[in-house]
């Protein structure tokens, strides 16, 4: 009377660690000789850019560049401005983390206090919050099957999306951009950010080959304009990701993160302020799960001995769809208390977003903060900051209450136009992509065991007369009675396992 048991094993994402440091920056910033005279300081910014995370085991540090970047007006009436970096490192402790994590690190700056000591100094006060985030494949056995000593079976069956494995690679790429002609040389950048966007990824085995583009834009101070002007520079991306089990069958997720964007002001051969040279760091968050056909025991019993099962419960994922689509999102601002007669500059940072359900469709939900340069009608400038709102919906595969979706949102560009008297329309494009899995809880049988030694049962009786009710389960009654369910439905010429009418039953021993 041995029980035999099989198991499948199943891959799920589980984040091991996740925790937020604070670090605090303090700068005291002297012009240089060559930098108007501040006269009114329009913004200053704090843009932490990640330059290298390491992972040993339980240690991770962050290496970063903090790039202080102040905007102002200057004692010729001019925009003018000024930029210096600082390196910033920080690192936490964990047990959980292991060599096989993929570790992903970003930075946002909490808040920026900036004074004018003197018309050529400048005291800045920061706050910024690393942000680790460590994720890996857990493995949980799942029984499947059991046989042997009598044993009898309920099952269920589900399409399940089994994890194959994670990884976080970090890659950079860089170029020198020329400042076209028709536009001024640069004397200082005002702000510089940049969209990755996935084109193609061909899936080789334990292999990913992702291609795309990086697109790259930049506000600058023109050196004879003296007033903003931008331009925008695409760069390709060619990279091959390693992850172990990925195959041409396998479903993917693809998440494309910046960690930093840094340009570099160079002069040209004539000696003008004409070239940038571009870096960018980026991380490629590879996801790949593996559909499979499970089997799950909702309940057992022997019809010869004892046994005891243990009940568990899991989170049954299936695939639900693909999304990959761009969406913009409209806001109109109004009463901003200035009248605006143009806007010289405008981008959106600081993206927050989160995925839900509803009905067939997954929800894309978030807020970023929308930044305004501008000059108004009495020819003085000013900066408006806005935090903006976004909701978009993409239809999924099925209907479903609750979704896994592992996906990411960027911001590709953002306009802003004057459309009356303290009134502006800012047009925010926005690029959506992921893949959608579709979760529900479900109550299986973890292990079947025998109670004893000696725990054979009793023989019951050769037939036993019982009377039952409309509705009722026969494996119920199987279970109650120590037999199987295919003996009562033959000894009474069922059809169906569920009773159609009250009456007598005829119950055969087994």
């Amino acid at each position: 009377m041995n029980l035999n048991c099989e198991t499948m094993k199943l891959g799920f994402f589980e984040t091991v660690y996740e925790s937020a440091a604070e670090q605090s920056l303090d700068a005291d910033i002297s012009l240089p000789d060559y930098c108007p005279e501040i006269q009114r300081i329009l913004k200053c910014t704090v843009n932490p850019c990640v330059t290298g995370v390491q992972n040993n085991s339980g240690r991770v540090t962050a290496d970063a560049n903090a790039v202080v970047r102040i905007l102002y007006v200057g004692d010729n009436g001019k925009i003018s401005g000024y930029e210096q970096s600082y390196p910033v490192q920080k690192f936490i402790e964990s047990s959980k983390i292991t060599s096989d994590s993929a570790v992903n690190v970003t930075i946002k700056t909490d808040y920026v206090n900036c004074r004018a000591v003197n018309p050529r100094r400048i005291d800045i006060r920061a706050m910024m919050s690393f942000c680790f985030k460590a994720v890996k494949r857990r493995d949980e056995e799942v029984l499947c099957s059991s046989e042997g000593a009598g044993i009898q079976l309920m099952t269920a069956e589900y399409d399940f999306t089994s994890l194959t494995g994670v990884c976080e690679r970090p890659f950079s790429i860089g170029e020198v951009v020329e400042i076209p002609e028709e536009k001024s040389a640069a004397s200082q950048i005002v702000n510089i950010s940049a969209c990755a966007i996935c084109g193609e990824v061909k899936i080789i085995n334990n292999k990913a080959l992702i291609k795309g583009e990086c697109v790259v834009k930049i506000y600058y101070i023109g050196d004879e304009s003296g007033t903003i002007e931008y331009i925008e520079h695409s760069m390709p991306i060619s990279q091959i990701t390693e992850l172990e089990g990925i195959n041409e069958e396998s479903k993917h997720a693809l998440k494309m993160v910046i960690s930093s964007c840094e340009g570099i002001l160079k002069a040209d051969s004539s000696g003008n302020m004409r070239l940038i040279e571009l870096n960018v760091r980026l991380g490629a968050n590879l996801t790949a799960f593996k559909e499979m056909p499970l089997t799950v025991i909702t309940d057992a019993y022997s019809t010869e001995c004892e046994i005891r099962n243990t009940p568990k419960s899991m989170e049954i994922l299936s695939y639900n769809g693909d999304f990959d689509t761009s969406f913009t999102n409209k806001v109109v601002l109004e009463s901003i208390g200035v009248s605006v007669d143009c806007v010289l500059a405008v981008w959106c940072s600081d993206l927050r977003y989160t995925f839900s359900s509803k009905d067939d469709k997954c929800v894309v939900s978030g807020t970023y903060l929308a930044t305004i340069v501008y000059r108004d009608s009495e020819n003085q400038y000013g900066v408006i900051q806005k935090p903006v709102d976004f909701d978009c919906s993409v239809k999924m595969n099925n209907k479903c209450e609750r979704i896994v979706c592992h996906g990411s949102a960027q911001i590709s560009s953002c306009s802003c136009a004057v459309t009356g008297d303290s009134r502006l329309e800012l047009k925010t494009e926005l690029i959506l992509s992921g893949m959608v899995l579709s979760s529900s809880i479900h109550k299986y049988i973890g292990t079947i065991e025998k109670s004893g030694e000696n725990n054979k049962k009793e023989k019951s009786c050769a037939l036993t007369i019982y009377y039952c009710d409309k509705g009722e389960n026969v494996w119920n009654i199987a279970k109650k009675y120590s037999t199987t369910i295919d003996a009562i439905m033959q000894e009474n010429n069922m059809d169906c396992d569920v009773t159609e009418k009250p009456g007598m039953m005829l119950i055969p021993g087994v």
